[in-house]
């Protein structure tokens, strides 16, 4: 907890040449440079909030977070288009750093996944990635799944590119595909060419089920490839480096971030619920003044001093100065 609460250090004259561009740009620039890309998920504005703090330089949106944190329901499809931009453009506008959306299947036809990526782009996302599902979808390790034709995915990340093209170029296109599961790893190889040859700017084959099959696509599809790392998923859990060693430009842990909070809010209220107080949970807990931190008070207390009159500040902290206080 300590890193997360830790007061933030002077920005540097790197940081802020970095600040200064596009996050869109920042993220292209980082899939262009060697070394792999790791992603935490955010489900909302604070889990975005605690992976910038931890020094994390960009995060994946997790779709299935949005749905749970949101509707409290599974990554089944219920989720609305508006539900699932104005989540991704929350968590975009909370941090500093690059946001990349879930964008689930476009929401319909390729002259929807082109308003989609507009609406992405108009929310403040760096890019997002697309998967050629059949509409309602799920979570890519959930059983069930059905996949459209690849020449309608084609079609699909063409009108994403050139709606791209025409609001902001860097904004990076992610093409996923769920036909591992269906279809098998022969047809995902075949479909993840295939999208990358439309103008995708990586490819994210979902699901793989076993070490061989994730050899395999690294091997074969010569794009950036998306690792999707999931606790208790499909796809065997290697580390980073071992990842990286293999051939993967970007390694996501989406969900990661919401179990360890569902987690600690299942242990918290099974001591309260037996307790009566949450006493014995405390050094679990994140204090009031960390959390104070978190979500920056201190920066709107100086906004207070700067914009709000004397009269108005002495009548709200009775002569203390609102940078003394939480």
């Amino acid at each position: 907890m300590k890193r997360i609460c830790e007061e933030r250090p002077t920005t540097t004259k790197k940081e802020i040449t970095k600040m200064s561009k596009k996050k869109s740009t920042v993220f292209r620039e980082m899939l262009s440079k060697r070394g792999v890309i790791v992603m935490p998920g955010a489900y909302d504005a604070l889990s975005a909030k605690l992976v910038e703090s931890a020094g994390f330089e960009t995060i994946i949106h997790t779709g299935y977070g949005t749905a749970a944190s949101l509707l409290g329901v599974p990554d089944i499809g219920l989720v609305s288009f508006k539900e699932m931009v104005d989540r991704a453009s929350s968590i975009a506008r909370a941090v500093n750093i690059p946001v990349i959306g879930d964008s689930d299947t476009g929401y319909g036809n390729a002259i929807n996944a082109y308003r989609t990526v507009k609406e992405y782009i108009w929310g403040g996302l760096a890019g997002l990635f697309m998967e050629d599902q059949v509409w309602p979808k799920r979570c890519g390790h959930m059983f069930g799944k059905q996949i459209i034709s690849k020449e309608e995915m084609v079609g699909k990340i063409k009108a994403a590119v050139d709606s791209r093209n025409e609001e902001d170029p860097d904004f990076v296109i992610g093409a996923r595909t769920d036909a591992i599961a269906v279809n098998g790893i022969d047809e995902a190889i075949e479909r993840g060419k295939a999208y990358s040859e439309a103008g995708a700017d990586y490819v994210f084959i979902e699901a793989y089920e076993d070490i061989k099959q994730m050899e395999r696509a690294v091997k074969e599809v010569k794009a950036p490839l998306m690792l999707n790392l999931i606790e208790g998923g499909k796809t065997p859990l290697v580390s980073v480096k071992e990842a990286e060693e293999m051939g993967f430009k970007i390694v996501i842990f989406p969900l990661t971030t919401l179990y360890a909070a569902t987690k600690g809010m299942y242990d918290v209220l099974a001591i309260l619920k037996k307790e009566g107080s949450a006493k014995p949970y405390l050094d679990r807990l994140i204090a009031f003044s960390d959390f104070a931190k978190v979500v920056d008070v201190k920066g709107m207390r100086r906004l207070e001093e700067k914009y709000l009159s004397e009269k108005m500040l002495g009548e709200k902290y009775k002569g203390k100065s609102p940078s003394e206080v939480i």
